[in-house]
């Protein structure tokens, strides 16, 4: 096989393996972010157009520097360079991310993905243009165009593969860090290729490798001290998931927490709910002689509020829609689900789970799904939605759902929203400030009803220090409500901005 040969050959698997660990650090990096800034679309946002970014500076480079250096050895260096920073990406981050995290949600994911993923991305994508460059001298610069569509073709599929083979089975099976590692080794090995290739210095090669495995070896040790009060942690497809204890009994308090927000918790003695906004999973009780059949909440959190329904009411069926399996089975071993037979968690999107149960109906419904920090799912909070979930409720059913807002003031623009969109729906919608503040952002429960529940709402008297007098107290006027809310649709849903504009409020 001639020197050209390989040449080309080598070429067509830089561009290929390059492609595919751009996008295996690009997945994998979002682990890193999300607990620091959310699992929400501004994290997303801001980790894809930073790559983006340096991916194209990288191109104007590499197209730059193989004009001037007309040697693979060049691409040795650049490679060499991509899989020395990849290393060093896991203990860089225990250095200087919590850092970046008091920047802001927005601003800090963006300076954080500026840090660490700039100058990889850039290295990396300075490859193809060069590898056009190459390849093309080695076919004496007579098929400039089929070089430019090999090597385009080939970065493309190995960025389909990467893309796949991280989101399907690496991070199924391995560690964010051993991610990183294997993936700087895979470059290294491809650096020392070229050199070889190359007919290059045994020395300089020698020494490339010796630095790289070097930062192998740093990268490998760097390992998260996790806090004494945290009995796990572990990542999931959705989240890094963490239980954490503080306190001790009988007012001992156990906690969920999803990426960067605590999501629920209990009194892991007694079963007992610590967060006030979860004791309104008993707005349905407010009516006389109510009695509850049928239940299903939307996000499990700690499984705090199903359980309770489930102690209140032992012969009700209670479901719970949890988008991530890990979450359910953290549920099982440390938030006493398994202690509790009626109460069925269901793997997967709410959205999906509504329409493939067409038959069921519920008395209650209650939506308190979060991606992140603030952050509804958007398909979450549209008037289809809503009336996916207005058919799945039994004639007298009501639908409950927390939001993240304020009531009054330029922070409310998410509620008027959502007020907007639930009216298209529901004739009848109530409002209680859980926290209290009518300009602060807090948790908001919303009740959205097809009856009037002003009866049991502010024509009832209750004993002052009761459930019922405390979740009333905070009951929200009309009168007091945003208005001109704009309906989220399925087709136009502005819900991401506005929890954005909210954040940088």
């Amino acid at each position: 096989m001639s020197h050209s040969t390989i040449t080309r050959l080598y070429l067509g698997a830089a561009c290929f393996l390059a492609g595919a660990a751009m996008m295996i650090i690009e997945i994998c990096a979002f682990r890193l972010l999300a607990p620091l800034f959310g699992n929400s679309v501004y994290t997303w946002t801001a980790l894809i157009g930073v790559v983006l970014i340096a991916f194209s500076a990288g191109g104007y480079i590499g197209g730059g520097l193989a004009d001037r250096y007309s040697s693979i050895r060049l691409l040795g260096w650049v490679v060499a360079g991509a899989a020395v920073l990849t290393f060093l990406i896991p203990p860089l981050h225990l250095g200087f991310g919590e850092g970046f995290a008091e920047s802001g949600h927005i601003t800090g994911s963006v300076m954080y993905s500026l840090f660490h993923f700039s100058i990889p991305g850039a290295l990396l994508g300075a490859i193809s243009p060069a590898a056009v460059r190459f390849y093309s001298q080695t076919l004496k610069d007579t098929h400039v165009g089929s070089a430019a569509g090999i090597i385009s073709m080939l970065g493309s599929l190995g960025s389909f593969v990467g893309t796949f083979l991280s989101g399907f089975v690496l991070l199924s099976h391995f560690g964010v860090r051993s991610i990183f590692i294997g993936c700087g080794l895979l470059l290294l090995a491809l650096a020392l290729l070229a050199f070889v290739i190359s007919r290059g210095d045994v020395k300089k090669t020698a020494a490339i490798a010796a630095v790289g495995l070097l930062a192998a070896f740093v990268g490998s040790q760097s390992r998260e001290q996790l806090a004494k009060n945290v009995i796990f942690a572990q990542e999931s497809f959705y989240h890094r998931v963490e239980v954490s204890e503080v306190g001790t009994s009988p007012y001992k308090q156990r906690l969920l927490k999803l990426d960067s927000t605590d999501e629920g918790a209990m009194n892991p003695d007694t079963g007992e709910l610590v967060m006030e906004y979860q004791n309104y999973w008993r707005l349905p009780l407010l009516k006389d002689q109510a009695q509850m059949q049928s239940a299903l909440f939307i996000g499990a959190g700690a499984f705090g509020m199903p359980e309770a329904l489930s102690r209140e009411f032992p012969n009700a069926r209670v479901d719970v829609a949890e988008i991530d399996p890990q979450v359910i089975e953290v549920g099982r071993r440390f938030f006493k689900l398994d202690e509790h037979p009626k109460v069925q968690a269901h793997a997967g999107d709410a959205r999906h789970f509504l329409r493939s149960h067409q038959d069921q109906r519920w008395d209650l419904i209650f939506g308190d799904a979060y991606a992140g920090i603030r952050s509804i799912p958007s398909h979450l909070v549209t008037q289809e939605f809503f009336q996916l979930v207005s058919d799945r409720l039994t004639p007298e059913g009501i639908f409950v759902m927390n939001a993240i807002t304020a009531v009054q003031g330029p922070k409310a623009e998410l509620l008027a929203g959502i007020l907007a969109t639930l009216r298209k729906v529901f004739p009848h919608v109530e409002i209680f400030a859980v926290q209290g503040a009518r300009q602060v952002t807090q948790n908001v429960i919303i009740l959205a009803s097809r009856q009037d529940w002003k009866p049991w709402i502010t024509d009832r008297f209750h004993a002052s220090g009761t459930w019922q007098s405390r979740i009333l107290r905070s009951h929200v006027a009309a009168n007091q409500l945003p208005t001109e809310g704009q309906v989220f649709t399925d087709d136009f849903n502005p819900v991401d901005r506005i929890i954005a504009r909210g954040l940088l409020q």
